[in-house]
């Protein structure tokens, strides 16, 4: 019985573009009409996942191939990434102004107009040539995979990739001090090292699947911090603007509603820290271990 665990380097390298490209395919329409916002955010998961697998399988690719690829994922994402934020800030901004109907909703009325002036932005960049090639080559890759080593077994160059990707979560949470900034490199790890569990996980056996979980709970409580932040910014940045001034009084407004965040701020900041305890001791516990850890950097 043929399983994903012993597919070739050619069919699993095939096997883990198609399946990105045909959810890039799926969605590509529905974000182009922008009718629906999920179809952004869909497009957007699909194409960063994808980015984060050929990081993974980067030994057993084609270097020219991977650098353009990985550029030309990381140009869409960007694109993308700014309107799913803009989303994400809206949805914030409307259930404050629900839970208290005295706040100033100018600031939502700011950042809707932003959000349509990203959406044009979508439609452009999904319509351009460059975006098109981007997808025509992902889908010849799909038949005949870009492989620098077709010898080279997926199993060897997942589990030593994935170990990486562990690892380096580990040293970073180790060494983060708090700051805006290192949270959000652990919350990058963190994404990491659970799409490179995702895709290891038939060479991992049991526990693959729980670690996953703890991952995305590292995950949903750094991006919950992360999107409170991006609101007081917002709000800030907002009432500090010439435009703010009609009407209200800048400061008072912006008070009232950064008094709002930070009471929704109920999170503790270090409530990712548990999630990852966790998961480090279940990676502990599985049987990849560092030495047996190929040198792919060795490779021809």
């Amino acid at each position: 019985m043929v399983t994903i665990s012993n597919l070739s380097a050619r069919e699993f390298v095939g096997d883990v573009i198609g399946r990105e490209t045909s959810q890039m395919l799926r969605h590509t329409p529905v974000a182009r009409l922008g009718t629906d916002p999920e179809g952004v955010h869909q497009l957007r998961v699909a194409s960063r996942r994808l980015r984060s697998e050929l990081r993974l399988l980067q030994p057993m690719l084609e270097p020219p191939w991977y650098a353009t690829t990985m550029k030309e994922l990381a140009w869409l994402g960007h694109t993308l990434g700014g309107f799913r934020d803009s989303d994400v800030l809206i949805a914030l901004l409307k259930e404050f102004a629900t839970a208290d109907q005295s706040l100033d909703r100018a600031v939502i009325d700011r950042a809707m107009n932003d959000r349509r002036a990203l959406q044009g932005k979508i439609v452009r960049t999904l319509s351009r040539e460059r975006y098109a090639l981007l997808i025509a080559d992902l889908a010849r890759s799909v038949v005949r995979p870009p492989l620098r080593r077709a010898n080279l077994g997926p199993r060897t160059v997942v589990t030593s990739q994935l170990i990486g990707s562990w690892d380096a979560l580990r040293t970073a949470s180790q060494e983060v001090n708090g700051t805006e900034t290192a949270l959000h490199q652990i919350r990058i790890l963190a994404k990491r090292a659970r799409y490179a569990t995702e895709i290891a996980a038939p060479f991992l056996g049991d526990g693959a699947h729980t670690i996953v979980e703890r991952l995305v709970a590292i995950q949903d409580s750094l991006g919950h911090q992360r999107d409170l932040t991006a609101v007081r910014e917002f709000v800030t940045a907002w009432y500090g603007s010439p435009e703010a001034a009609r009407g209200v009084d800048p400061v008072d407004a912006s008070e009232a509603w950064l008094q709002t965040v930070d009471a929704a701020g109920h999170i503790s900041p270090d409530s990712w820290r548990e999630p990852l305890a966790e998961a480090m001791v279940l990676i502990d516990d599985l049987d990849v271990h560092q030495s047996q850890r190929p040198d792919l950097h060795q490779l021809p």
